[in-house]
């Protein structure tokens, strides 16, 4: 192999059929997503998504403008219901995402085997094959890293003005889908100073990349927007004791400043203690094992020396947004963070692709030949197989429905005018149903992350005997004196702080008594 297709070498190969050929790294998993994604609404965070999106509704901290603004063109399209469109976008994404990283692997100087190698276990990977099946914000940030990291590679081949500020704005754009590309700056900033540091200081590149920046960032002006339209669907703020929503005021710097920042998550970060700590650091280290199948793993260390040794610039640059990244989350006290590190698995799954093709290469200079190379191959198409076969049946939601089952049992459990105040499992699909395709408009639904124990308690207080209350949980201390019956798969309120129902709601109320609920 010559010196210009050697992996991290950071040349070119010249365009050709094998450009083309490149098309069947999107097209290729984009078939297999869409095979299992779900086919409607999914339930939680993903019909959080989903009804914002369509119904032009703004989304709790950090806001995503860039998902809520893509989200609420592609809600449009002609196919499906809303709810399996928005799961569509997040397969487009992940098999987008599948494509430029063979872009990427393509300007490093690996071939299609071992990209294929590569690129296949992070396709066929447990959390992100899942989140490519459901609406979700992750496939399409690994979309705009890689996207980052080829405006970063365009720059460098050719340091303009006008491709740093490319890439500044490229970054921007990511940042207004999710804030965690901020953990992509050290590497950035690293990767522009050391690949032509006078180019990069010279007084119009900095003004480019500045300009580029704001360009990126300006998508979040689309809160604002989205705030003056007094939205149905806004998790931005929070209800009060008489049940009004107070919404965070958007068209204030403070305001806006407060859901892009995601202060109401600073509790979660930077959360544990020494031991808890090296024991989430093993967890991960565990999941990124079970990512790569064992045969990603060596390849992937290999790869991140060979891109250092080779071409320092991008080598370190990766391992400082690895690091940052694997750091920060690590540290992030969340129960679903898992999907967190998708980036990070992006950037290993790189790696993996320059080691099995630095591996093929010494093969060959060893005298090992055909016959090393078709073993190689074997072993790294054999993992992307075993990842198929493993993983698959465990994250097909081709056939799930429950999201919107579990929302219709909850509506046709509610008698007319109820309120209902429940959890995440409850409430955003109920409220998909009701705001997206119109169902149950009487019922007015609560999530309770956005209402104290204190302002529900003396909001059940207050409503109690004016209409029908129903929880979906059995309450807790939190909610001394209130009392409830099943009523199908919620809990119908029936006293509270000593008053009693007198149970006119209507035989609606009572439905089912003994059923219990259903599994979200």
């Amino acid at each position: 192999m010559n010196r210009q297709n050697r992996p991290g070498s950071g040349s070119r190969p010249k365009a050709g059929a094998g450009r083309r050929a490149d098309l069947l790294f999107f097209f290729v998993p984009l078939a297999v997503y869409l095979a299992t994604a779900a086919p409607t609404v999914f339930n939680l965070d993903s019909a959080e998504l989903t009804t914002a999106a369509a119904t032009g509704g703004i989304l709790r901290a950090t806001g995503y403008p860039l998902y809520l603004m893509l989200g609420r063109a592609w809600s449009l399209l002609p196919i499906g219901d809303v709810g399996w469109r928005m799961n569509l976008l997040s397969a487009v994404c992940g098999a987008l995402t599948i494509y430029l990283g063979r872009r990427l692997l393509r300007r490093l100087g690996v071939g299609p085997w071992a990209s294929a190698g590569a690129l296949g276990l992070l396709a066929a990977s447990r959390f992100f094959w899942a989140m490519s099946l459901i609406a979700e914000v992750y496939t399409l940030h690994t979309a705009l890293v890689a996207g980052v990291l080829l405006a970063l590679l365009r720059w460098q081949e050719s340091p303009t003005p006008a491709r740093l500020a490319a890439a500044t704005f490229a970054v921007g754009l990511a940042a207004g889908n999710h804030v965690a590309t901020v953990l992509l700056a050290p590497g950035c900033l690293w990767f522009v100073l050391a690949s032509d540091r006078r180019a990069a200081l010279a007084w119009r590149s900095l003004a480019a990349a500045a300009a580029g920046l704001v360009a990126g960032l300006s998508i979040y002006l689309y809160l604002p927007f989205l705030y003056l339209t007094a939205p149905v669907f806004n998790y931005t703020g929070q209800y009060d004791a008489t049940g009004a929503f107070v919404p965070v005021d958007l068209t204030t710097a403070s305001g806006l400043w407060w859901v892009v920042s995601g202060r109401v998550f600073a509790g979660q970060m930077l959360a544990y203690s020494g031991g808890e700590l090296l024991a989430e650091a093993g967890r991960f280290l565990a999941e990124l094992w079970r990512t790569f199948l064992v045969v990603g793993i060596g390849p992937g260390l290999v790869g991140a020396v060979v891109l250092a040794r080779r071409r320092a610039s991008t080598g370190i640059a990766l391992i400082l947004m690895f690091g940052v990244t694997v750091g920060f989350y690590v540290d992030y006290r969340v129960v679903d963070k898992d999907t967190m590190f998708l980036g990070a698995y992006l950037i290993w799954c790189l790696w993996t692709g320059i080691g099995y093709q630095w591996l093929e290469d010494l093969l060959v200079r060893s005298g090992h030949g055909v016959g090393g190379r078709r073993a190689l191959r074997a072993v790294a198409i054999a993992g992307v197989a075993a990842a198929i076969a493993w993983n698959g049946p465990r994250v097909d939601l081709s056939n799930d429905w429950s999201g919107r089952a579990r929302g219709q049992a909850v509506l046709d459990a509610l008698a007319p005018g109820a309120l209902f105040a429940g959890f995440w499992d409850s409430v955003p699909v109920v409220e998909y149903l009701q705001m997206v395709e119109g169902q149950r408009p009487d019922v007015k639904a609560i999530n309770r992350f956005l209402i104290t124990d204190d302002d529900l308690l003396d909001l059940l207080r207050r409503e109690h005997g004016r209409r029908p209350l129903y929880l979906d949980v059995v309450p807790g201390p939190t909610l001394g004196g209130v009392r409830v019956v099943p009523a199908g798969p919620v809990f119908r309120v029936v006293e509270v702080a000593g008053g009693r129902s007198s149970g006119r709601f209507g035989p609606g109320a009572a439905a089912s008594p003994g059923r219990p609920p259903l599994s979200p």
